[in-house]
């Protein structure tokens, strides 16, 4: 039986990159009311602000600098409970470090959307292993965004079920000019769209400059938790920063080659990257570093290469793409939309006794 709404758990800023909960809270909320709480901000005072977007409503809270209480405290939930009404109802997590959610709420029922391994990240919240732990045991249902991710949590039974991230098949099939900037281009443009953080490959990055000086590689994202004086200083490295997810398509259409230049680390070891659909939904040939869920579901469509060498190759074979490779791209990410991820999720949800 469907809940009369969810509050949801975010470690993801609502406003930031687009992911994976964007896409399933926006089409879960034209079903059922959604409240997001957000991660503090650092501020001046301890407030919360209530904004809105489409059915989807948002809580930030923003505490005094220096503030250690938990990722939501009492004060964010009394305000996530005043808009989404009395218990019970359904909490979803993002991250299990907001768990404190199902207890206030009286979580009728837990769910929890696996998307990334974050204990494996750079910077993590302190007790993060544990309160994953916690949430496996606890949640009436786990969605694991991945091949790789499912696998590390199938143990926990029935209840784990296998949903990789999808895409908004027409949005990015959509025909439309390239972007000013890189029409404005001479030479091969070498692309990439993403967040920009300890997940990328830095020195493949310049190898590929090097490689290809009459060409350019555009990152196209903003940069977190990464120094920028690492990333490569060449004149054909081009850094655009955040960029609204609506005008990602022209950025697509101006690339010759996409490109998934993730080095092979822990942060790394269990990614199913939702930008592979989205290069596949725009016709691009894609170049890959060997990541698992990508060699495992996309290598009919995907150039996967291992080592600058060979990464740099890939480019070039790529810059003649295959048709073939591209037909698959697009069969691919024809099955793989948001809406049809949302309504098993949903069908699954309503399906809990």
């Amino acid at each position: 039986m469907m809940p009369r709404g969810f509050v949801a758990g975010l470690h993801l800023r609502w406003d930031g990159v687009r992911q994976r909960p964007h896409h399933l809270l926006t089409r879960i909320a034209a079903e059922v009311p959604v409240v997001v709480v957000e991660e503090p901000f650092a501020d001046r005072e301890n407030r919360d602000e209530v904004r809105h977007d489409g059915n989807v409503t948002i809580v930030r809270p923003y505490r005094r600098r220096g503030w250690s209480a938990p990722f939501v405290d009492a004060q964010a939930i009394e305000t996530a409970r005043g808009l989404a009404g009395q218990a019970p109802i359904g909490v979803w997590l993002s991250t299990p470090i907001m768990l404190p959610l199902a207890d206030a709420l009286e979580a009728q029922p837990l769910v929890y959307d696996v998307m990334d391994e974050l204990a494996n990240f750079d910077v993590v919240p302190e007790g993060i292993v544990e309160a994953e732990r916690d949430a496996l045991a606890r949640a009436q249902l786990i969605f694991a965004g991945g091949r790789s991710l499912f696998r590390s949590r199938a143990a926990w039974g029935a209840k784990v079920r296998c949903e990789p991230s999808g895409v908004e098949f027409e949005h990015f099939t959509a025909r439309v000019a390239p972007h000013p900037v890189l029409a404005a281009l001479k030479g091969p443009v070498f692309g990439y769209v993403g967040v920009i953080d300890e997940r990328i490959d830095v020195d493949l990055i310049a190898d590929l400059a090097d490689a290809f000086p009459q060409g350019h590689v555009v990152l196209v994202g903003p940069i977190c938790k990464l120094d920028p004086a690492k990333l490569p200083r060449r004149a054909n490295v081009w850094l655009t920063g955040p960029v609204p997810y609506d005008t990602l398509p022209p950025w697509l259409a101006g690339f010759d080659v996409a490109l998934m230049p993730f080095a092979l680390n822990r942060a790394t070891a269990f990614i199913s990257p939702t930008k592979t659909l989205e290069y596949l939904a725009a016709g691009k040939p894609v170049v890959s570093t060997p990541i698992a869920d990508v060699c495992a579901e996309f290598s009919d469509a995907v150039i996967i290469a291992n080592g600058s060498e060979a990464f740099i190759a890939g480019v070039r074979s790529a810059l003649s793409p295959s048709p073939v490779r591209i037909a698959r791209g697009l069969e691919h990410a024809r099955a793989r939309t948001w809406d049809s991820i949302a309504a098993r999720m949903l069908n699954d949800i309503a399906s809990l006794t």
